[in-house]
């Protein structure tokens, strides 16, 4: 069915009487022949509902302009288009009891315009920054959401600690764990190191790689640090602790034991694993390795890493293990924090055949593989219109 939006009076309008539009039912008004400048939508018919409206909940910059992943957001609403639907993007501080205003996506002409809707149908949580799912306006958004049962999720930000705590809670994934604590003193430090000779030093909070130093011990007993931007040699462990200790404590750091990763051509890689919920199971939508290259601290690909094919290392026993991993984690987060729709996992297999999970993302970037990204706008497009019950 074809809607249309007047822009200047952000009004919605029907040649079809009786029907309503978004979460909340507003009814659209009728208007024939409608003015050039109006613009359509193609939706779909839930009874006398129109919809699915998508509301992605994204931030402002420090520039007062709103961000966030645009590329997958018009991926997504392409996918859309097909069967009906609209993408609307918008900050907290713009949803109301009553409206949403953000922008959507015209494919056909290639633009964000402004647009001012009823409640959607479902959101779909890609704030971008931490500070703003602690601020006022996203609580008081998750409240108001709440309020109105409206299908939300991918709730927050997941914390690296948070995370390992409640992993081991799981029989499978505990045995997948590297050795992971709290970076609260020089003890604790030291005692990682003397056990296990290679450790790293991570923010509980951190993401795309940043801020990731790896500490090891040499037999003459001095220390290597090393990071993205280069390395720095110390005689002692107390001289580490002076130079990055107050730095590492003034907001919360993990400490990890440094697995040894499995090799290809000569460089460490491990698995992106992404996972969607789709049917009432989670499944895994895509597979991509990332390779060191011009470090090996870490095999994110702007710190200098490398996209190689799955197909290289790929072997019925990792097919089997991501396809575990996926439930039991996706399973696990959904008891624990609240609904995820999709969710990565960045894990590897050590030199001796075991398997280990670092980290978990519940806001995964664009992959580089067009193939995943493709299945994912896919899946994730499905899971827009079981949610919204379109």
């Amino acid at each position: 069915m074809i809607i249309y939006y007047d822009g200047n009076a952000k009004s919605w309008h029907s040649n079809h009487s009786g029907f309503t539009l978004g979460s909340n039912n507003q009814p659209l008004l009728p208007s024939f022949p409608f003015p050039l400048e109006f613009l359509s939508f193609k939706m779909m018919t839930k009874g006398n509902n129109i919809g699915p409206i998508v509301g992605i909940l994204t931030s402002y910059n420090s520039k007062n302009k709103l961000i966030g992943n645009r590329p997958l957001f018009e991926k997504l609403q392409r996918e859309l288009d097909a069967f009906g639907g609209m993408i609307v993007i918008f900050p907290p501080e713009q949803l109301t009891n009553m409206k949403v205003e953000g922008f959507t996506y015209i494919s056909s002409q290639d633009k964000w315009l402004p647009i001012t809707t009823p409640l959607p149908h479902v959101i779909y949580n890609r704030v971008p920054f931490r500070k703003t799912e602690e601020g006022y306006s996203f609580a008081a958004a998750i409240e108001l959401i709440k309020n109105n049962s409206l299908p939300f999720f991918n709730p927050h930000f997941i914390n690296k600690y948070e995370l390992s705590q409640l992993l081991k809670q799981d029989k499978m994934l505990k045995n997948c764990l590297p050795d992971t604590e709290l970076l609260q003193s020089e003890q604790i430090l030291t005692d990682f190191i003397t056990k296990y000779g290679s450790i790293y030093v991570k923010p509980a909070t951190g993401s795309k790689g940043k801020n990731i130093y790896r500490l090891s011990k040499k037999k003459d007993h001095t220390i290597l640090l090393q990071s993205i931007q280069g390395e720095e040699h110390f005689s002692s462990l107390h001289e580490v602790v002076n130079d990055y200790l107050p730095i590492w404590m003034t907001k919360e750091h993990i400490i990890q034991e440094e697995i040894n990763v499995d090799v290809f051509n000569g460089h460490r890689y491990d698995f992106r694993i992404l996972a969607t919920f789709l049917d009432g199971n989670y499944v895994l939508t895509g597979v991509g390795i990332r390779q060191s290259s011009l470090q090996d601290v870490t095999t994110h690909v702007p710190a200098g890493g490398k996209i190689i094919p799955y197909e290289l290392v790929q072997n019925q026993e990792h097919d089997r293990f991501f396809q575990l991993a996926v439930e039991h984690c996706g399973a696990l987060l959904t008891s624990r924090f609240g609904f995820f729709g999709e969710f990565s996992i960045d894990a590897c297999i050590d030199k001796n055949g075991n398997y280990y999970i670092f980290e978990v993302n519940s806001k995964p970037m664009l992959f580089d593989e067009p193939e995943i990204e493709t299945n994912r706008c896919r899946q994730l497009a499905k899971l827009f219109y079981e949610l919204s019950g379109f």
